[in-house]
């Protein structure tokens, strides 16, 4: 007798091709996959297990199915990715938001609320803004604020446009194409940035090629920091000065072992205070303060 194709046997049947393939997190990804293409939550994947799904949807999930054993990325598949509780536009023109970057996002927003917002405008740059998810979360939770946001790749900024747009705060971000602070030289926003912030792409171009396959799928212009990996970090560092009021504050993600250098180069800008680091949830430095004098 054939097989019928429940959610139960479609599941474990997934989960076995992922295992093959060495998906990583195999049933975790199956569950995903299938609650997304049902439109249903996780749980009714077992309080339904019976249930039929329609040849529409089987044909979906088989297309997703194939192309996540390439290895493509589970939320380039999806076309979105959850990030401080928003759910974000992402394709493989963008970079893959990530948890540890909330902590860039949340020590940011505590640092800004405890001093009163005493100015009409206050300014923000983020520098690389991708999909937008920093600048746009960000956005949300402060009011008088003004956002910069800068980004390269023309494609990205479509789609950091199209995401403001999704969680109505386009009115309060300027988005700019260009490298770094290049746009911004164009704009009288000398000293006046309360805030620079940024996750700059930090891994070594030496180490690229030892990235995960899903990895690899995303763009190489949000990775690639350089020989070195500090590449951006020196221009950031370098520059910021110029575009900060006193005190303001620059607060950046960093890689893994970055921690002592880029100290250092904070450390080296006489305008810029001794910094601190705030770590992520297994114990790794993962962000980095400092302030203008």
């Amino acid at each position: 007798m054939k097989q019928r194709v429940t959610i139960r046997n479609i599941l474990n049947e997934i989960v076995l091709e992922f295992k093959r393939r060495e998906i990583k997190e195999s049933r975790l990804n199956a569950e995903i996959l299938l609650s997304w293409v049902l439109k249903e939550p996780r749980p009714y994947l077992y309080l339904k297990s019976d249930y039929v799904p329609s040849p529409c949807k089987i044909f979906l999930l088989k297309k997703l199915v194939k192309k996540r054993l390439s290895h493509i990325p589970l939320s380039y598949l999806m076309g979105e990715q959850d990030f401080m509780g928003l759910k974000f536009r992402v394709t493989p023109a963008v970079y893959i938001p990530r948890p540890e970057t909330e902590i860039l996002v949340e020590k940011a927003v505590k640092i800004l609320q405890e001093k009163p917002i005493s100015k009409d405008e206050n300014i923000i740059i983020d520098l690389g803004t991708g999909c937008g998810n920093i600048s746009i979360s960000l956005a949300k939770q402060l009011n008088n604020f003004k956002l910069y946001a800068v980004e390269i790749s023309r494609d990205a900024l479509r789609i950091a446009r199209q995401n403001a747009q999704r969680h109505k705060v386009e009115k309060k971000i300027n988005f700019l194409w260009g490298d770094v602070f290049s746009p911004l030289r164009k704009i009288n926003l000398k000293g006046r940035a309360r805030l620079i912030i940024s996750n700059p792409p930090y891994i070594p171009g030496v180490e690229l090629k030892k990235l995960s396959l899903e990895v690899k799928k995303e763009p190489s212009i949000a990775l690639d920091g350089g020989e070195d990996g500090l590449k951006f970090y020196r221009r950031i560092i370098r520059e910021a000065p110029y575009f900060l009021e006193k005190e303001g504050i620059i607060a950046l993600e960093i890689g893994y072992n970055q921690a002592k250098r880029i100290k250092e180069l904070i450390i080296a800008q006489p305008e810029l205070r001794s910094p601190e680091f705030v770590q992520d949830y297994g114990g790794i430095q993962r962000v980095i303060i400092s302030r203008r004098r």
